[in-house]
């Protein structure tokens, strides 16, 4: 989750425009900013995660030039949002490259009911957030590659070496990359405490 006063901002994976956001020091908007991603874990006899992530977001990228954003009224009306829609709406995008379109036609359906549903309940702890004006950017990807096996203490097979954040591929952003370095500290606080 990003800040109060971000702007989003396209980012370049290998020439696949994506999404992210960004808090600048002396440059605020008037828009808070929130990443909902979607984990997805597949099954046999699919072992192409990476190319699946990659073509929803080229699918964005044909529909939209790169990256689409979309009115969740609109997106709840089954229609796609157009520059005029957009400029009705009640928040002002902070990414002028984005392309108004549908994201209904990017992503995956049990994809766009996670993301509503979340919308949903976030709203009872926000309101706001799942408001007609919200506006979606898409799409966000994130490339993790395979996870490496540890303990729950998050230690590898090599007795006291630890592998904490998204370099990792264990986490999926600051906060549970934070969480991550929490665990570990306490664990080599116990250690230590023993040793002793």
């Amino acid at each position: 989750m990003h800040d109060p006063f971000d702007f989003v901002v396209e980012e370049n994976n290998d020439g696949l425009l994506t999404v992210n956001g960004h808090s600048y020091a002396h440059k605020k908007s008037e828009n808070t900013n929130f990443a909902v991603l979607v984990s997805k874990k597949f099954t046999e006899p699919f072992r192409e995660p990476i190319k699946y992530g990659k073509y929803i977001a080229n699918l964005a990228n044909i529909l939209g030039g790169g990256v689409i954003v979309q009115r969740l009224g609109d997106l709840n009306d089954g229609r796609r949002s157009t520059p005029e829609r957009i400029m009705r709406g009640l928040v002002r995008p902070t990414m002028d490259k984005a392309t108004p379109g549908d994201l209904s036609l990017v992503l995956p359906y049990r994809h766009l009911q996670d993301i509503k549903e979340m919308l949903e309940a976030l709203d009872k702890v926000a309101p706001g957030a799942n408001s007609r004006h919200t506006l979606l950017y898409g799409v966000e990807v994130k490339f993790y590659s395979n996870r490496i096996e540890l303990s729950p203490n998050l230690e590898t097979k090599i007795k006291n070496f630890f592998a904490i954040g998204d370099g990792a591929g264990i986490t999926r952003g600051l906060i549970q990359a934070s969480a991550a370095g929490v665990t570990v500290g306490r664990e080599i606080a116990v250690r230590e405490r023993e040793r002793r």
